[in-house]
């Protein structure tokens, strides 16, 4: 079975999907994606503005790279943010659970939008063809794996 779509009954695994993430120097985050946003940057006082923000979608335009100075790692710290942002959600027993009740399924983060690193872009475009690579879904199918120990 396959899961290439985060939506519906599947939403909580989405980085849009409401939850308390608690980030660095405790600043809450509404989202994953938001979080994820907010580990973009050492700066606190942009972190705190994009934790600030009242939507996922709002914290992502906060943390666009041509809006924040990025760390100088960024390019390879954003899987140590991403996986650390999936641990943090996932520790709430109910979101776990869910997570496991996907069983064995592959896990991809189909979209529309292009995005070909996180996930699998399946719109019509010549340079979407190729499979993406799915981190999101890698990193989630690695912690569910995890959570069955």
């Amino acid at each position: 079975m396959i899961i290439d779509s985060f939506r519906d009954e599947y939403w909580f695994l989405s980085m849009f999907s409401p939850v308390l993430i608690i980030g660095a120097h405790n600043l809450a985050y509404g989202s994953g994606e938001a979080a994820f946003h907010g580990g973009k940057t050492s700066d606190p006082e942009i972190r705190a503005w994009i934790a600030a923000a009242p939507t996922p979608s709002e914290a992502k335009r906060r943390g666009r790279s041509r809006r924040v100075a990025l760390r100088p790692d960024w390019d390879s710290y954003r899987h140590v943010v991403m996986q650390a942002v999936l641990r943090q959600k996932f520790s709430h027993p109910e979101l776990a659970e869910l997570l496991a009740k996907t069983g064995d399924a592959e896990l991809v983060e189909g979209n529309s939008w292009h995005d070909n690193f996180w996930g699998d872009c399946r719109c019509s475009r010549a340079a979407c063809e190729r499979p993406g690579e799915n981190f999101l879904g890698r990193y989630l199918m690695e912690l569910r794996s995890g959570l069955s120990r």
